[in-house]
């Protein structure tokens, strides 16, 4: 990588351009992989507690949210964008508890579980 390359954003801007593509999320391994260490930051098609947990278990160092934050805004001003994110981060709290990964660090790809 080149030494002036701090990270790596992995997204798909939304997919609207690219309706009934790959989600991102499944090249989100090979990106992380390519990155060589540096942090990767990911984005697209996060809207639950369940969708942070992926991300993270496939080797995301960070997630981004587009949407949800904008609509609990809009809703309902910065008392909706607040509860937005506390819910989020409680679905993936509860959501490790319940599968049995105390911390971010204990999740791995063997967290995932395709179906065919």
């Amino acid at each position: 990588m080149d030494a002036g390359v701090d990270g790596i954003y992995c997204s798909n801007h939304g997919g609207r351009q690219a309706n009934g593509g790959i989600p991102a999320i499944e090249h989100l391994p090979e990106v992380v992989a390519a990155a060589d260490g540096l942090p990767v930051l990911f984005d697209s098609g996060v809207r639950t507690g369940a969708d942070i947990v992926k991300a993270l278990a496939l080797g995301a160092t960070a997630v981004g949210i587009g949407r949800p934050y904008p609509y609990g805004l809009a809703l309902g001003g910065v008392d909706g964008l607040v509860h937005v994110v506390r819910s989020l981060l409680a679905e993936a709290d509860l959501l490790m508890a319940v599968d049995g990964y105390p911390t971010i660090a204990d999740l791995g790809p063997e967290a995932i579980r395709r179906l065919a």
